[in-house]
């Protein structure tokens, strides 16, 4: 088995050079605004049978 030295020799051999982020920071989502409402709050399906059969 090799031997894996000390936690320091560690650091040394194996440098990678990236921000620390603790747990707060690992968010998949973000804020949104839902968007505005296609049919503008009318019944299409209503309004459309009382226009043509009503």
């Amino acid at each position: 088995m090799a031997d894996t030295g000390t936690p320091r020799d560690l650091e040394q051999r194996v440098h990678v050079d990236l921000p620390r982020i603790t747990v707060d920071e690992m968010t998949t989502s973000q804020d949104v605004t839902p968007p505005p409402d296609p049919t503008g709050g009318h019944d299409v399906d209503t309004e459309f049978m009382i226009r043509h059969f009503g």
